[in-house]
């Protein structure tokens, strides 16, 4: 009998990790299905040898059509008050189709919030741990990408992100999505829980003087509190279970959990990518 290589769905495959799931995936010539929102996305992966579907995470057909011959399951349910129940309808039906490995995106928790990501994490791990499948759990940090939302203010010379004072192990998603792949396709990963985490802890002040040394030009950081972080945020028009989840996770000091990045380095025998290589990436983008 022959080893078959494992035949890997992605789920949220346009998300920030999810997309570089599927191109470093597509490096590496491992046969993978993609799930999309939409069929527009789905067949722009035409080229790639990665097959792309339509998944919607509230239809079962879809979602039945996407787990056919799949042995290997990246999952990724959004941080919403919604997400126990779609991972509870994916996990039922990974068990169904006999999926052997289980790879989750999460994120950092504390113990002490009742209320937004935190809670949503800790459900979505105990569905995880209780399914019966084999899992891996990745607890992801505040990603790079994230920096994105802010570039427009970075073109014009200062942003913010919230109180200064408050530092981060800032992580690159394209990290994330390679220590994904190793879990995906390595043995020696199966029933652990891995604390993911930038190279460096940086307050806000710190931030904005990687963007100034590596654009060449000043960027200031706009040192602001958590409340009128949040009021900006509801300005845009976020629903108020989102405000809630982001203020309970501004008023905390310090973010949860492990911040070193010797888990990244072990998995990748490398150390992660920092926030200044990062900027020089995508300088195009903060650049006016």
């Amino acid at each position: 009998m022959t080893n078959q290589p494992p035949k890997i769905l992605i789920t949220a495959a346009g998300g920030k990790v999810g997309q570089h799931v599927v191109t470093q995936l597509s490096k590496h010539g491992v046969t993978a299905r993609a799930g999309f929102h939409t069929q527009e996305k789905a067949s722009a992966l035409q080229q790639t040898g990665i097959e792309g579907v339509v998944l919607d995470f509230e239809n079962l057909e879809t979602i039945a059509a996407a787990f056919e011959g799949i042995d290997t399951l990246f999952l990724v349910t959004p941080g919403s008050p919604y997400a126990s129940r779609q991972e509870e309808r994916l996990l039922a039906e990974a068990k169904r189709v006999g999926v052997n490995r289980v790879v989750k995106l999460s994120g950092k928790i504390a113990e002490h919030h009742n209320v937004g990501f935190s809670v949503w994490n800790r459900e979505a791990e105990r569905q995880i741990k209780e399914s019966g499948i084999p899992y891996t759990i990745l607890r992801g940090n505040f990603f790079m990408q994230n920096l994105f939302g802010s570039a427009a203010q970075i073109k014009q010379g200062a942003f913010t992100m919230g109180p200064a004072a408050k530092k981060i192990a800032w992580l690159d998603a394209r990290d994330v999505a390679a220590v994904a792949i190793a879990a995906l396709t390595e043995p020696g990963h199966s029933g652990q829980t891995y604390d993911l985490n930038g190279p460096e802890l940086l307050d806000g002040h710190a931030q904005a003087a990687v963007f100034s040394s590596v654009l060449g030009r000043p960027i200031k950081y706009l040192d602001v509190s958590a409340t009128d972080f949040i009021e900006s945020l509801k300005k845009f028009g976020m629903p108020d279970w989102l405000v809630e989840a982001f203020a309970v996770s501004a008023a905390d000091s310090e973010i949860p959990g492990d911040q070193s990045s010797a888990m990244v380095e072990r998995i990748l025998r490398r150390k992660p990518s920092s926030l200044a290589q990062f900027v020089g990436d995508y300088r195009s983008i903060f650049n006016p």
